[in-house]
């Protein structure tokens, strides 16, 4: 493969420089990074052999990266941050080697297992002695706005995503790192559930409702058939089983959720004079049912008549 050919599935590039000659592997890495990611400039010590991979998945609103590299140091100066702008922060997250991380506060080390989230339009440095493998999500700025009210990190922010201590960024690394593996089938759902674990990890972890992340995500998305426990999950950044669990406790499934808020749109529908032009194979297909058959049984067992007797009532 070519040093930067695409890979696997639509979104994915991957570049190397081991293919390049040595004269020309930062200049290279540098203005990849500046396309997939954060311009920045980067250097080794004299003599030294640059060696690193880029495995990178562009999203409509994210930017991912699994990055594995010899030992050397990057800046993102005032004149990357003019020249290409991230727009947004960037969360970290260490695999392998120890790294310093310089910015307008102090310095911070991050270890494996440990992480930071920065604004990637302020001004740092990053140093690997001991070179480095990393997870990267780049996410945009009004992410940070929804989650913190600001669209500004007054500072980096440094977490544990390892072991049971943060939940939020063991989950966050978890969906990283199948993303970048290729095993996401739903790029939307995947999105979603990315976006609500940085929030959740920008403030604090548990302070969002998991339960209501999923039901809104299902009143949002209820119209698409192939809705389902997974794509859900992964929206509120739990596992299935956690996520049947809390619909249990609330005294429903999520099948009987995603049915009832397919229902309740058309019951309103077939109720509407304005939507008297749709056929009822058309309600079904706006709510999110696979078939006329299966949306006119699903109906008759919830509203005890057939769609069309029913309309015929409602619009009397």
């Amino acid at each position: 493969m070519t040093h930067a050919a695409a890979s696997r599935a639509a979104g994915f590039t991957r570049f190397t420089t081991e293919s390049l000659p040595e004269t020309r592997r930062i200049s290279q890495w540098e203005r990849h990074n500046a396309r997939a990611l954060v311009g920045l400039t980067a250097q080794t010590d004299p003599g030294a052999d640059f060696r690193a991979t880029e495995l990178t998945l562009a999203l409509p609103r994210l930017q991912l990266a699994h990055v594995t590299g010899s030992a050397h140091r990057v800046a993102r100066r005032p004149v990357h941050i003019a020249r290409t702008p991230a727009h947004g922060a960037v969360a970290y997250f260490a695999l392998r080697g120890t790294g310093q991380f310089l910015h307008a506060e102090g310095c911070e080390t991050v270890a494996p297992g440990q992480g930071i989230i920065v604004d990637a339009d302020q001004p740092f440095e990053r140093g690997f002695a001991q070179g480095l493998a990393e997870l990267a999500v780049k996410v945009p700025r009004v992410a940070l706005t929804r989650a913190v009210g600001s669209p500004n990190l007054p500072r980096p922010i440094t977490f544990e995503f390892a072991g049971t201590s943060n939940p939020a960024a063991a989950a966050l690394a978890r969906l990283l790192g199948a993303a970048i593996a290729g095993r996401s089938a739903d790029w939307e759902f995947l999105e979603e559930g990315i976006l609500g674990r940085f929030a959740d990890l920008l403030v604090g972890g548990s302070a969002r409702d998991h339960l209501g992340v999923a039901e809104q995500f299902i009143r949002t998305h209820y119209r698409r058939p192939e809705l389902s426990a997974a794509g859900i999950a992964a929206a509120a950044g739990i596992s299935e089983r956690q996520l049947s669990r809390l619909f249990s406790l609330a005294g429903r499934t999520v099948p009987q959720s995603i049915l009832a808020a397919r229902l309740k749109e058309a019951h309103r529908l077939l109720g509407s004079a304005e939507a008297v032009h749709l056929s009822i194979a058309d309600v079904a297909v706006r709510c999110g049912f696979s078939s006329h058959a299966q949306f006119s049984r699903s109906y008759r067992a919830g509203f005890g008549v057939p769609p069309l007797p029913h309309r015929r009532e409602l619009l009397a």
